[in-house]
């Protein structure tokens, strides 16, 4: 039963994130146990149980789903996470506006990292989340390896280790390199990405460390490859330590 509860828990879980992935687009019944790999009755299940509570809601057409009012509820809620957006907001434009790049303020959610707000620039770059919403699994972009510097040895190792199936899919990535990256970022104590996840995309960011009991947070922005070096990376990295500090309580 533990198990059953656990799959099903995580089944809710995939649709919730497939859904909101998908915009205001609606997604059929059959597209949603496609990309689950699951048979459309288990996903019927849990469709309806997700229904009950507005979570989910059917679409204009039949048999398709969207999103229900209640996400929207509980998002604008006060939370832990719109603390971390108010405080940090000043850190996402001023790094944008001096730099003149797009900004991040990316957080730990669960195996992925999740970009819970932004700030757009001059320059169009391919981006690893696409914006508020958006999310990637940890180890992949200077982000997510920034926010794996804050946690400990063995919880980094499960993380790896669940999302290494996943890593093939960024320019065919593998923990190997994931572990490269994140042993330069602690020694560095910024992370960087010159076109190695995206041939011609960038991207820089800084661990926000304010304390222990808080989620594992980083700010970040995305920059052509063509526009960074090294020794640009860790320039663009002492002006986002900068503007995370003066963000931080007295």
């Amino acid at each position: 039963m533990a198990s059953e509860s656990s799959s099903n828990a995580e089944r809710a879980g995939e649709i919730l994130i497939l859904l909101g992935n998908a915009g205001v687009e609606e997604m059929s019944l059959q597209a949603l146990s496609q990309k689950l790999d699951e048979a459309k009755s288990g996903t019927r299940r849990a469709l309806m149980a997700l229904s009950k509570r507005g979570f989910v809601e059917p679409a204009g057409r039949y048999g398709h789903y969207r999103l229900g009012p209640a996400i929207f509820g509980l998002a604008n809620r006060a939370t832990s996470v719109s603390e971390m957006v108010r405080r940090y907001r000043p850190a996402v434009t001023e790094v944008a506006a001096a730099t003149e790049q797009s900004s991040y303020l990316m957080l730990r959610a669960g195996f992925d990292a999740i970009c819970v707000d932004m700030h757009e620039g001059t320059a169009f770059v391919q981006t690893l989340t696409g914006g508020v919403g958006g999310r990637v699994p940890l180890g992949i972009g200077p982000g997510s390896v920034s926010i794996l510097t804050l946690l400990d040895p063995p919880d980094v190792e499960g993380i790896l280790q669940h999302n290494e199936p996943r890593f093939s899919k960024y320019n065919s990535a593998d923990i190997a390199k994931v572990m490269r990256e994140l042993e330069r970022a602690r020694s560095l104590g910024f992370s960087y990405d010159i076109g190695e996840t995206y041939p011609d995309a960038g991207g820089v960011a800084v661990p926000i460390r304010s304390g222990r009991g808080i989620t594992a947070a980083a700010v970040s922005i995305a920059i052509p490859a063509s526009l960074l070096s090294p020794q640009k990376a860790a320039d663009i990295g002492q002006i986002i330590s900068a503007a995370i500090k003066r963000c931080e309580p007295d």
